[in-house]
């Protein structure tokens, strides 16, 4: 197996990269260490910068293969599952935008393969880009949050007292850690459920039987 890892091209190596460090994520972001949040944060920015420069190389190089084509779609949702999922177990986002997210993900990847099995290509629209830019917003957006605040209870604790004592400012740093959060997961799940309805409804002769 090692071998065949080693002849692949560098786009796909930087895709299995990206999923090898889900557990290093998942580790990180579920500890009760300060340094152990700060670790997240820059496992999943490394992640996000390998999703970039992965795509970018295979299409200037002209390295797309099948395995590229089916693996790094692949490689970004069990990615930003994996962060959602740890959100709400840490009280960082409300189980059902979660589940709206990846249910829309799902629906859109079996939306893909149907369109596989007739021979054709759905490709990424402009609000599903948009999706998924929000997504890596909120990531690292409640990522920082979280690393920050942890930093607060580690060392000037009770943190809202600590924030709040810097005056107006500060209690407007309160209210923006206590609901950032909030409110940017409910940006992500709206445009899931707006890209996901889009791609549905365009693409929905897919789901005629032949001869309909």
């Amino acid at each position: 197996m090692w071998r065949q890892i080693q002849k692949m091209n560098l786009p796909n190596k930087l895709t299995l990269a990206r999923i090898a460090i889900i557990p290093a994520l998942l580790g990180c972001l579920l500890s009760e260490n300060v340094w152990g949040h700060y670790a997240a944060l820059l496992v999943f920015i490394s992640a996000a910068i390998t999703d970039y420069w992965d795509g970018k190389i295979a299409r200037e190089r002209n390295l797309v293969t099948n395995f590229g084509r089916i693996m790094d779609p692949l490689a970004d949702k069990l990615l930003m599952a994996s962060a959602f999922i740890c959100f709400v177990q840490m009280n960082l986002a409300t189980a059902w935008m979660v589940v709206l997210i990846i249910g829309r993900e799902f629906a859109i990847t079996g939306l893909r393969v149907l369109a596989a099995v007739q021979g054709q290509v759905i490709t990424a629209s402009v609000s599903g880009k948009h999706k998924t830019i929000s997504q890596i917003v909120a990531v690292i957006l409640i990522l920082t949050v979280n690393a920050v605040v942890s930093s607060l209870q580690t060392w000037l604790p009770p943190w809202e007292t600590t924030l709040a004592s810097l005056g107006g400012v500060g209690k407007v740093l309160v209210l923006f850690v206590q609901y950032a959060p909030y409110w940017a997961m409910f940006v992500v799940a709206i445009l899931s459920l707006y890209s996901g309805i889009e791609y549905l409804y365009k693409n929905r002769e897919f789901f005629r039987e032949p001869g309909a």
